[in-house]
C-alpha cells in the first residue's frame, strides 16, 4: 500500500477545531510513518460574515463549557478577557495567511502549527488580525521573521490561500473540522465534526487494513 495522506481541514477561528488539536496532533504521531499529514485552511469567516466577537456571545457562552467537557481543552484566562470585551473581528482571513505563508517556508508539522495557531487565540488571547502577533508563533517554528512578514504582506499568499479555500470547497468541505483520509484514489471522509481519538484511531486503522487487503 502506497503511503496514505490525510487532510485537516480546520479553521483558526472554529472552536470545535481548537477542542479536535490534541486528537489530531495525538493520531500524527501515532501514524506518521504510514501517513502523511497536512492541515488545509478553510475559510470560515470571510467576508460579510467577518463580525466583532461580542456578535456571537449568547451562541458561545453555551458552546464553550460544553466543548470544555467534550473534549477536555480548556480557554485561557486571556481570551476569556477578550471575550468578555468583545470587539475583537472575527475574520478568518489573516491566521490562513499565516498557515499558507508557513507551510511556504518550512517542512514541519502544518498540524502542529495549526494546533499553536489556535493557542495564540484561545490560550493566550491574541488579535490574530495583526501582524505583529504573529512574531512568537514565527520564533517558536524558527521562521525569520523579516520573511514571514513581507510573505503575510505579499498578495501572491494571500491568493494562494483562497485557492486553498477552494479546494476545501471543491472536496465538499461545509464544516469543521472535517478530515479525508485519500488511499490511491480513494477519499474517506472519516470526521465531520468533533471525533474521539478512540473513534478516529479505529476507522483509521480499518481503512488501512481493508486497503492492504485490496
Amino acid at each position: 500500500m502506497e503511503k496514505a495522506k490525510l487532510f485537516y481541514f480546520y479553521d483558526p477561528l472554529c472552536g470545535w477545531c481548537f477542542g479536535f488539536s490534541p486528537v489530531i496532533k495525538a493520531l500524527e504521531e501515532k501514524f506518521k510513518k504510514e501517513i502523511e499529514f497536512e492541515a488545509i485552511s478553510g475559510g470560515m469567516i470571510l467576508g460579510d460574515r467577518v463580525k466583532p466577537l461580542s456578535s456571537m456571545h449568547s451562541y458561545l457562552r453555551d458552546a464553550m463549557p460544553r466543548l470544555e467537557e467534550m473534549t477536555g481543552v480548556k480557554f485561557g484566562k486571556s481570551y476569556m478577557e477578550i471575550f468578555e470585551e468583545g470587539s475583537i473581528a472575527l475574520n478568518s482571513e489573516t491566521p490562513c495567511i499565516a498557515m499558507t505563508v508557513f507551510k511556504s517556508m518550512s517542512s514541519a508539522s502544518s498540524i502542529q502549527f495549526a494546533s499553536a495557531l489556535q493557542n495564540e487565540l484561545y490560550v493566550h488571547g491574541k488579535d490574530l488580525n495583526k501582524l505583529e502577533n504573529y512574531q512568537s508563533l514565527a520564533s517558536a517554528f524558527n521562521l525569520e521573521w523579516e520573511v514571514f512578514s513581507e510573505k503575510m504582506n505579499s498578495d501572491l499568499y494571500k491568493t494562494k490561500t483562497y485557492q486553498e479555500f477552494t479546494t476545501a470547497q471543491e472536496m465538499g468541505i461545509n464544516g469543521f473540522p472535517s478530515v479525508v483520509l485519500q488511499v490511491g484514489d480513494k477519499g474517506y471522509l472519516i470526521a465531520r465534526g468533533y471525533r474521539s481519538q478512540e473513534e478516529m484511531e479505529a476507522v483509521i486503522n480499518e481503512i488501512i487494513k481493508k486497503e492492504k487487503v485490496n
